[in-house]
């Protein structure tokens, strides 16, 4: 055996470990964000469900646990597969190939289907996995970890991108700042607004720097701890010590970490040598060196990795653009008459805020409701936040006959924040019935499911 043959063997060895690391961590992570969001995967009426399509709203809702148990199930049948390949010492190739692509493939569709039903499952952790998946178990393992390191550096990159506007630096920034530093103990009650601003500016400076290094070789073990030392700060910031975000926020941050030691850490990665060995036909990502079903993988995945540059200018969704933390979204505010609080469910009234002096008016929590009621964060694009508007309006505006009296509820349409100044422009609508007129202005569907709030009550 010659030297290049040792080290093809050696490489391709390291390969399948970190495959296997990767779908191990991805599975197991993927159950317990399930686990904790579960309630948002089923069919219920705790929460308004608005459809990805208008047509949606009429097909019966037990669909969503079909869509539900097919990633449940698909994630334990890898994991088993996995670990069996691990344990019989499969070194040469994976055990059960052609039953890892479908379950694969099973979650990716089943995700797919799953939003179709309600927009508000799109959550960043959810389509992350769902690619992961996809592109872990149906490409070849060389392939597969070059590009799956490609997608995680473009989700650094693109979340760094999204937080260089005014709008983060002014809102968001600051609270995460003042987060991570209540989260190691220390008081922010004395700083100035310049001290709060500067360090948040740091934050997408940071993350640019971590994209460029873990793309570049010779960089790439400094960016490894540089991002694993901002996980790190994320969970303070966020955690119980912080701002006490929701659970999910603080595993979906450690998965990262795993899932970054394992792409880039010095350990598993192929020296010079061996990826010299492989790249002519294992590692090249363009469409020629692939072959059937492994060009309509990578066809999604670049999608998937380019189509965030369309976000900026309105023609894609924030959170699948990588825009984490961010704050420069359109959006819309739910304000009800004071007297038609008592008709809300009761669940939902104690995310109604008080009004303001010498207004009527109380503004509805629809973020933290999602997060008492789902524990997931609100979908935060403003086509379904109408959704969610709609559903609730409907309650007092039905109750009060829609006679003579005056509308029980308002909306603020809030366009996504300039990004030098942060500025908006916010229109107002009263009733129901302008409310509903809204959801002509968009491209998929923004009106939502039945919601009926005796369940609730």
């Amino acid at each position: 055996m010659n030297a290049k043959t040792v080290i093809q063997s050696m490489s391709y060895e390291k390969i399948f470990l970190q495959l296997r690391l990767l779908k191990v961590t991805l599975t197991c992570f993927s159950l317990g964000l399930f686990l904790i969001t579960w309630q948002l995967w089923v069919p219920q009426t705790l929460f308004p469900q608005v459809p990805l399509f208008s047509y949606i709203l009429n097909l019966p809702t037990w669909i969503d646990w079909f869509t539900l148990i097919s990633m449940v199930i698909s994630s334990l049948c890898l994991l088993g597969m996995v670990s069996a390949s691990w344990f019989l010492r499969r070194q040469d190739q994976e055990c059960w190939q052609s039953a890892q692509q479908v379950c694969g493939g099973l979650f990716f569709f089943a995700f797919l289907i799953s939003i179709v039903f309600d927009q508000h499952r799109l959550q960043p952790w959810a389509y992350q996995f769902a690619i992961g998946f996809l592109l872990l178990t149906c490409l070849k393992p060389p392939r597969a970890v070059r590009l799956f390191r490609l997608f995680v550096i473009s989700i650094y990159f693109y979340s760094a991108l999204s937080k260089c506007d005014a709008s983060f630096i002014q809102t968001l920034g600051p609270q995460l700042v003042k987060g991570l530093f209540t989260g190691i103990g220390v008081s922010t009650e004395y700083w100035t607004e310049r001290t709060l601003t500067l360090i948040a500016g740091s934050f997408p400076i940071a993350e640019l720097l971590i994209a460029v290094g873990l793309l570049i070789p010779r960089t790439r073990q400094w960016a490894l701890w540089i991002a694993v030392s901002m996980h790190v700060c994320l969970i303070l910031a966020v955690g119980p010590w912080g701002l006490n975000h929701h659970g999910g926020v603080l595993v979906w941050n450690i998965y990262f970490i795993f899932q970054d030691l394992i792409l880039f850490s010095g350990l598993l990665s192929l020296r010079n040598s061996g990826e010299a060995v492989l790249s002519q036909a294992d590692f090249n990502l363009s469409f020629k060196h692939s072959i059937g079903r492994e060009k309509g993988i990578m066809a999604i995945v670049w999608f998937v990795m380019l189509s965030p540059l369309l976000e900026p200018i309105g023609y894609f969704d924030h959170w699948p653009a990588w825009g984490l933390y961010a704050s420069s979204h359109d959006r819309v505010t739910l304000l009800v008459d004071e007297e038609a609080k008592s008709q809300l469910p009761p669940a939902l009234q104690p995310f109604v805020d008080p009004p303001r002096p010498f207004s009527p008016w109380c503004r509805v929590r629809v973020d933290r409701w999602s997060l008492a009621e789902l524990g997931a964060p609100v979908y935060p694009q403003a086509r379904f936040q109408l959704g969610v508007a709609i559903a609730i309006s409907k309650i007092p505006e039905q109750n009060s006959g829609h006679g003579s009296q005056p509308p029980q509820v308002r909306l603020l349409f809030e366009s996504a924040a300039h990004r030098l100044t942060g500025k908006r422009k916010i229109s107002e609508y009263k009733g129901l019935t302008q409310i509903e007129s809204l959801a002509q202005q968009f491209w998929f569907n923004a009106m939502p499911r039945p919601f009926d709030n005796i369940e609730n009550d």
